[in-house]
């Protein structure tokens, strides 16, 4: 029998799976093979791999797929658990596309199907193999779920806030610029909002009686309904008039955007519900990384939950330029294969005597995890003194986008403090002055 395993590539869409297979030295088996993406594809499939396996005397399968959103998901969930396959020697990688497009690059250019991606696949895999082979790790997958439809609520709620904006302008050109409330978005900003086609008169009462109105409305928390209600004369006062034709429908979508705002945090606050509970059920690690000020359970979870079982990244070896070894990974190698996987690295630029002295964030790894670290970042640098000494040096050494170098340092700095507890199982502990 050959040593070798037998390179498979498996190109996913909604309906089907492109299946090339090649031999060891790199020659195509046979032409591809397409089956449905389904249970009954899946069989087909898989037996289509064993008898290439036996038929050829190889050693076993490495199976190869494209991260095309979840489409690849239930096939590589069958390919690990399925129990005729456990006698082989199988190992599954999962691929970035963006890997895949690159290493295409390198041949000269080809047509885009799934056919021909899916020989792209396999050899990429046969001459570059990936140090990891993929788990299941389904135990992180319902976590994960969630903390991924919450980004993806959040960033339709930030685009339903820019939409109401342009709105807000139309209807009263000021709000936005004097700011009557903290809180643009907020209950009582929106209760009066709502109320603008009734403004003028509104902002027509005496001074006191429209701050009393504005308390009523916040269930008196405003801490100075005064000064509210002089802002939001201002605001009236200086506002450009809005064409009567024009009130009517600005004042509708305005409307109806304000109530999918509502709806969208309504949804964020469920959705958040259900993290708490997963984590209280299945994932109390998590708590260690919600101790740190700033984060919180909803941001822990999401980080934790995109990093998963911390092991996998200590498989392999690592060059170690001094010793000019080899030797096995530390906790450092996996703090920076955790930062490059969020994209939080810049990678040298250089060409003989030139060095570059600019160096751009890679920003090609996994865009949730760069969420929660930088949204988490934001919430340390507010609490603790050593981040935000450390976002304050950061923010002092350039002239230009001072906030997002500042804030995504400060991220990057803090991957080391998460890996150290999620290897410790340990909670945070706040430095002693």
């Amino acid at each position: 029998m050959n040593d070798h395993p037998l390179p498979v590539g498996i190109d996913f869409s909604q309906k089907q799976a492109a299946i090339a297979l090649l031999l060891p030295d790199g020659q195509p088996l046979e032409g591809h093979r397409t089956f449905a993406n389904s249970t009954s594809g899946y069989v087909q499939a898989k037996r289509y791999l064993l008898d290439a396996l036996h038929a050829q005397g190889l050693a076993g399968l490495d199976i190869s797929g494209e991260a095309t959103n979840y489409y690849w998901l239930p096939f590589f969930v069958r390919l690990a658990d399925d129990p005729d396959l456990a006698a082989q020697e199988v190992q599954l990688f999962l691929l970035n596309p963006r890997w895949v497009r690159g290493f295409k690059k390198c041949f000269a250019p080809d047509d885009k199907t799934d056919a021909k991606d899916a020989f792209y696949i396999a050899e990429r895999t046969r001459t570059r193999r990936p140090p990891v082979p993929w788990q299941p790790q389904t135990e992180w997958w319902p976590l994960r779920f969630y903390t991924r439809l919450r980004f993806h609520l959040a960033q339709a709620l930030t685009r339903e806030k820019n939409f109401a904006h342009v709105y807000l302008f139309l209807r009263c050109s000021a709000y936005h610029r004097t700011r009557p409330f903290s809180d643009t978005f907020g209950a009582t900003s929106r209760r009066v909002l709502t109320a603008l086609p009734a403004l003028p008169a509104l902002t027509a009462q005496p001074l006191a009686e429209r701050a009393n109105l504005l308390d009523g409305w916040s269930g008196h928390h405003l801490p100075d309904p005064l000064d509210n209600a002089r802002k939001l004369q201002q605001a009236a006062a200086e506002s450009f008039p809005l064409e009567a034709a024009l009130a009517e429908p600005v004042q509708r979508v305005l409307d109806l955007t304000l109530q999918h705002i509502a709806d969208l945090e309504a949804l964020i606050a469920q959705v958040e519900q259900w993290i708490a509970d997963e984590v209280q059920a299945h994932h109390p690690e998590v708590l260690n990384l919600a101790g740190i000020l700033g984060i919180g359970p909803v941001l822990a979870s999401g980080i934790a939950a995109e990093i998963g079982d911390l092991s996998r990244f200590f498989h392999g070896q690592k060059w170690d330029k001094k010793r000019q070894r080899f030797r096995a990974k530390n906790l450092r190698d996996v703090e920076d294969a955790v930062a490059k996987l969020a994209g939080l690295w810049w990678p040298p630029a250089d060409s003989g005597d030139f060095v570059a002295q600019e160096r751009r964030m890679a920003k090609t790894g996994h865009r949730y995890l760069r969420y929660y670290l930088i949204e988490g970042a934001d919430g340390r640098r507010r609490y603790l003194p050593e981040y935000a000494a450390f976002y304050a040096r950061k923010y002092r050494e350039v002239t230009k986008h001072q906030h997002k170098r500042a804030l995504v340092l400060t991220a990057r700095k803090s991957v080391g403090l998460i890996v150290g507890l999620l290897h410790r199982n340990e909670a945070y502990r706040a430095q002693e002055g």
